[in-house]
């Protein structure tokens, strides 16, 4: 994360490009293999102590970044804090729901996401505005293919 930063103030002093654009693609590295995991992959983000999760549909990965860091620099990109420890990328949103273990919770492919009730309002701003953009509900269909009719 330290790297990073150093690299974005670098850039950002001669104008290239953003942290937002620097964490289009994050890096992983685990062990003997790297992977690498697209911004628009991730669906939600959750802190674990000093790590954040990285939910997709292929799976979970952990990287030592703050959700905090992480809320300012992919906020551009569509992802609002949702709970304490909770991220949500809006696009990836298909439902809300309330249970009576949980309270509010936002279904994504990935998992569903506790929202505290501090969020939800905010969180449902969001969701209509990007309804009305037609921006809500992103599948894993390929860009370009039909949308299934209810």
């Amino acid at each position: 994360a330290e790297a990073v930063g150093r690299i974005a103030q670098l850039r950002g002093s001669g104008g290239a490009s953003s942290p937002a654009e620097d964490l289009h693609v994050v890096q992983i590295d685990t062990g003997r293999r790297t992977v690498f995991v697209k911004r628009d992959d991730v669906q939600f983000v959750e802190a674990q102590g000093d790590y954040v999760r990285l939910h997709t549909a292929d799976g979970t990965h952990l990287i030592r970044l703050s959700l905090s860091y992480l809320e300012e620099v992919w906020a551009a990109a569509g992802f609002i804090r949702v709970h304490r420890g909770f991220l949500i990328a809006i696009p990836w949103v298909r439902d809300l729901r309330v249970t009576s273990s949980s309270g509010l919770v936002a279904g994504t492919p990935a998992g569903d996401v506790p929202v505290s009730r501090r969020h939800s309002r905010r969180l449902r701003t969001q969701l209509m505005e990007a309804a009305r953009r037609d921006q809500l509900g992103r599948s894993a269909r390929p860009p370009g293919a039909v949308k299934e009719q209810p």
